[in-house]
């Protein structure tokens, strides 16, 4: 069969459809099959079947790289999903010491494949355990978190998973305390097994005043996963609030001794001690105690509220300056504690300062500020029941009666109105 010639570049690049540069390009960098009559300089020609191979074999080298690609993707992709599942299963045991790890997992997952929806849920809910726990500043962590579930691929993006971090970005962040109730709810019957969605809800019946109510949902969350420290800690932390400080003693050294670690525990003993500031007994327990754990903020604002309310006014001092120094150095706040001292020192104007700052931080301490004892001086004050009336739902609290023991600890239940 005789092949059909082109004999000039303009018949050339009508052939192709394009202009006599591109055709000139593709000869010179792609080899287009071009013929020169008398050497390198004369006229030009080409035949049609090698202009149609070269094609073919043009579009199956492009093929060929779709091909690499795609595979590359798929690799990337089953990356992705083992990191997730690496870091979901280190979340099962989640920690003040792992959780950076598991960020950076979620994180690694993500580059790998941005369409990985659990990816950034995990890294949400990672990072607003980063913020409850104080390993980064929640001004920084919730907005990480908020951002994660943005990206989340919109198929995914109302997935009953991605409610959790989103109830707690409202708790924490939104300040939008119904929403984030309901959403813990509907989470909680969709997903009884997590413990995470168990401990939000148990903080937005806190933040409502109901500290009883805190208690039991607390003991659910810690019952699904009693390896997580943070959820032993904050089972103590609600039983304190609710009155209860005789069990909180006996709570705390179990919890202890089940978790080989004081860390979680031993502020939530340090604020009980605290109810009775005259006992040397207890204020040596507290000095052992913040000797121990330097860097505990709040144990050091809990020992500087004691020193106040002895009269002891320059150690006060002294631990006032240290938290100031830590919130000027350091990316974590520490206005709870810093509150603390000033209330030891008699101080109300900058105690209720710093509990503002707490609140507007998204500190879960604030949302105990309706039931928290240490601050009961503070009722009736026009700028704290301003601060109490942003918090929950504030027509479902009252306040808890105290009682005091033989040996000085003080003892009671709260009494809480209905939960809406």
């Amino acid at each position: 069969m005789q092949k059909r010639r082109l004999d000039s570049w303009k018949a050339i690049a009508a052939f192709l459809g394009r202009s006599l540069r591109t055709v000139q390009r593709w000869h010179d960098l792609n080899g287009l099959p071009v013929h020169h009559f008398g050497g390198s300089k004369g006229s030009v020609f080409a035949y049609e079947e090698e202009i149609d191979a070269w094609l073919a074999g043009l579009a199956e080298g492009y093929g060929g790289e779709r091909s690499t690609r795609g595979e590359q993707q798929d690799c990337a992709r089953r990356t992705s999903r083992e990191l997730t599942a690496t870091a979901d299963a280190m979340w099962e045991t989640r920690s003040v010491k792992n959780i950076q790890a598991i960020s950076d997992l979620y994180h690694k997952a993500i580059d790998d494949d941005s369409g990985n929806a659990a990816a950034f849920i995990g890294l949400a809910n990672a990072m607003v355990f980063s913020a409850m726990t104080d390993v980064v500043d929640a001004t920084i962590a919730l907005p990480v978190a908020q951002d994660a579930l943005r990206r989340i691929p919109p198929l995914e993006s109302d997935s009953i998973d991605a409610k959790c971090p989103a109830a707690w970005i409202d708790l924490l962040f939104h300040r939008n305390w119904r929403q984030a109730r309901s959403r813990f709810e509907e989470v909680v019957s969709k997903r009884p097994s997590s413990s995470f969605a168990r401990a939000g809800l148990a903080l937005s019946r806190l933040a409502d005043g109901n500290a009883d109510e805190a208690v039991e949902c607390a003991w659910d969350a810690w019952r699904l996963n009693p390896l997580v420290r943070s959820l032993s800690g904050l089972l103590c932390w609600f039983v304190y609030l609710s009155g209860d400080h005789k069990r909180v003693l006996h709570l705390t050294a179990q919890m202890t001794c089940a978790n080989g670690n004081r860390f979680e525990t031993c502020t939530t003993e340090a604020l009980v001690l605290a109810q009775d500031p005259f006992s040397a007994t207890n204020l040596t327990r507290l000095e052992e105690a913040a000797q121990e754990q330097p860097q505990n903020q709040l144990l050091q604002g809990v020992l500087g509220y004691v020193y106040g309310q002895i009269g002891e006014e320059a150690k006060a001092r002294n631990k006032q300056a240290q938290l100031v120094n830590w919130s000027e150095n350091a990316r974590r706040s520490k206005a709870y504690p810093l509150a603390l001292v000033f209330l030891g020192l008699q101080d109300e104007h900058e105690a209720i300062s710093w509990l503002d700052v707490a609140f507007a931080e998204g500190s879960i301490w604030s949302l105990g500020f309706r039931s928290d004892p240490m601050l009961r001086s503070l009722k009736g004050h026009p700028a704290f029941e301003r601060l109490l009336s942003k918090i929950g739902t504030p027509n479902l609290y009252r306040a808890p009666e105290i009682r005091t023991s033989a040996s000085g600890v003080l003892l009671g239940s709260a009494q809480v109105g209905e939960s809406s």
